[in-house]
């Protein structure tokens, strides 16, 4: 396992792969596990609850969809919580710190869009913008 989705990386891969570069869907393609943050979960969930995101399914079913085969959960250890606000001059979202100090600490290229974290240098990044 190379790499880690962030939120969006794995909503669009699932509801709208379309939005992701065609490199990126063979490197995704091509791995025999993903890996993915549970605080991802909870992101969705505060989404479709908000109303700002539509599921094709309920939630609970969606995310036993959204985790086929291949999705591995990272949990979130206490390394991870701590290395999260050890990143110098990153972004304030919480999540995005989980998602990027996972990627971290288990060596993982971070799959993202987020032009904050593309621009990280402590972190390792592999871009979907088409």
């Amino acid at each position: 396992m190379n790499y880690l989705l962030d939120t969006n990386a794995w909503l669009n891969l699932i509801q709208a792969p379309e939005n992701i570069s065609p490199v990126v869907i063979k490197v995704i393609t091509g791995q025999t596990s993903i890996a993915l943050s549970p605080i991802s979960i909870v992101e969705v969930a505060q989404k479709q609850t908000k109303g700002k995101l539509e599921l094709t399914a309920p939630l609970e079913e969606w995310v036993e969809r959204a985790l086929f085969t291949g999705i591995k959960l990272i949990p979130i250890t206490a390394d991870i919580a701590c290395d999260a606000y050890r990143i110098p001059d990153f972004h304030g979202d919480p999540a995005d710190r989980i998602i990027a100090a996972t990627a971290r600490r288990h060596q993982l290229t971070l799959i993202t869009s987020d032009k904050l974290i593309l621009k990280h240098t402590d972190v390792k990044t592999l871009s979907t913008r088409v």
